[in-house]
């Protein structure tokens, strides 16, 4: 059994999304599941549908992630587009990971164009990260939404404020070129607000707003 567990997104103080993390429940344990690819779109769809249902009616976007392989991939390509298409209350945001999978720009560019002209909101994980570095990041911002800065893949790093805000203020600054809106995720207390409100962003996400939790469809 698959489901999502959401965590809560804000803008100016107000929560108005969801990202939505997959999980699978194997021997009375939700576990990440190894392998993404084995899920099929439509599976994905049917859930997504479910969840739409099961989340407040406050909520203005729920937001998968998709690697690589699973962003360019037809399935997801047709069926995407055709659930939006069925939810005009709701905005699907689909975030393409950092992760390495090698996969062509060429097609990650057609994808990320497929998604936008169907009116999904496309973001790009972890900027500055693994795969998503600024060469990709600018192929594909003439059809990206959102730039999303991860603080917590510096928390473990020494001069963690030296380190990390030259790099918020060069990715916001990417971002008001670009003119998207700049988010920031992996707040895990007030030092770490204290440093992101200098650099202005629109969409805050982490620990400290709130953990991702299970999202019950069935109660529906």
């Amino acid at each position: 059994m698959i489901r999502f567990w959401g965590q809560p997104k804000y803008a100016q103080d107000e929560r108005f999304a969801y990202e939505l993390f997959l999980r699978e429940k194997i021997a009375d344990q939700w576990t990440f599941p190894q392998n993404f690819g084995r899920f099929n779109a439509e599976d994905i769809a049917i859930l997504l549908a479910q969840t739409v249902k099961a989340v407040s009616k406050e909520t203005q976007m729920l937001s998968i992630n998709l690697d690589q392989p699973e962003f360019a991939r037809a399935d997801y390509l047709e069926t995407l587009p055709q659930l939006q298409a069925q939810l005009p209350d709701m905005q699907l945001c689909v975030e393409l990971t950092e992760r390495p999978y090698g996969v062509a720009q060429a097609a990650l560019v057609s994808a990320a164009r497929t998604y936008q002209e169907a009116g999904l909101w496309v973001c790009i994980d972890d900027v500055g990260t693994g795969d998503n570095q600024l060469s990709l990041v600018q192929a594909l911002s003439p059809y990206v939404q959102e730039y999303k800065f991860a603080l917590q893949n510096f928390h473990d790093k020494k001069d963690f404020i030296t380190l990390v805000s030259p790099l918020l203020q060069f990715w916001r600054e990417q971002a008001q070129l670009a003119g998207v809106f700049f988010a920031i995720e992996g707040f895990e207390n007030k030092v770490d607000l204290k440093i992101a409100q200098n650099y202005q962003p629109d969409i805050m996400q982490g620990y400290y707003f709130g953990r991702p939790q299970l999202i019950d469809v069935n109660a529906v």
